[in-house]
C-alpha cells in the first residue's frame, strides 16, 4: 500500500465485503503482478513482447524507446562474440 488514500480504500473496501485488508491488497495487486508477468514473458533476442488489455485500465505494452534499448544491447552482444 503506497499511499494514505490507497490504504483507505483498501480498508474501506475490505469492510464492506467483510475480508481481511490483506486479503483485499492481494486482489488489487494481483492484475499488476499478472502484467508484469505476462510482459516479462517476451523474447529480448527476437524482440517479441506481448501486449496485455485490462478492462477500464487500457493496453500495456513494451514502449518504442524500450525496444530500441534491447535491440541496442542483442546488436553490441553479438558485435562483441564476432570479434
Amino acid at each position: 500500500m503506497r499511499t494514505k488514500r490507497t490504504r483507505g480504500y483498501i480498508v474501506e473496501t475490505a469492510k464492506e465485503f467483510e475480508l481481511n485488508a490483506s486479503q483485499v491488497q492481494e486482489v488489487a495487486e494481483s492484475m499488476f503482478r499478472f502484467t508484469a508477468d505476462v510482459m516479462g514473458e517476451g523474447n529480448r533476442v527476437l524482440l517479441d513482447f506481448h501486449e496485455i488489455r485490462l478492462m477500464k485500465w487500457g493496453v500495456f505494452k513494451v514502449k518504442p524507446g524500450r525496444r530500441k534499448h534491447f535491440e541496442r544491447i542483442r546488436d553490441e552482444k553479438s558485435n562483441n562474440t564476432r570479434k
